[in-house]
């Protein structure tokens, strides 16, 4: 995504500050799934990487179905971003790239129960984001910012 104006700054910003973000998955029955994650986000929004065990329920339902949002909101929560996309989840060497890229892992949720630091031993959810959604909670209001599909369609 271009970040060309004051908004897109602004949820650019938003999200670069955030360590952590919710990711909402959807199991094949429908049945929702949330998780709080320790997230790496390009400065484009276009890419978001976290970490989890690979027999995780998070990791399970992403293989049945890849589609994924996550959430980033200000420590008010004043201000919410929303990225969404095809989501894979990446392991052994090929996931190799992403587990040295990712900052604080020694903090990360993942560590609670597996204190490795071999990265063959985790999975690596990587988002490829199609849609950016700027919500102002208190002003009712949602924006997208972005529509992958849009801009493709146009």
């Amino acid at each position: 995504m271009k970040i060309e104006n004051e908004v897109t700054r602004d949820a650019a910003q938003l999200v670069a500050k955030c360590r952590s973000a919710v990711l909402a998955t959807s199991d094949a029955e429908g049945h929702p799934h949330s998780a709080w994650m320790t997230t790496q986000v390009t400065t484009d929004l276009e890419e978001i990487i976290s970490i989890t065990a690979p027999n995780s329920q998070k990791a399970a339902i992403l293989r049945a179905n890849p589609q994924a949002e996550w959430m980033f909101a200000s420590p008010s929560m004043e201000t919410i971003v929303y990225l969404s996309g095809h989501t894979r989840l990446i392991e052994g060497d090929a996931a190799k790239r992403y587990w040295d890229q990712m900052p604080g892992k020694s903090k990360a949720y993942y560590r609670k129960y597996c204190e490795t630091e071999d990265y063959h031993k985790f999975a690596v959810i990587r988002t490829d984001v199609s849609k950016v959604v700027l919500c102002k909670p208190y002003a009712y209001t949602k924006s997208v910012l972005w529509d992958k599909s849009a801009t493709a369609a146009a």
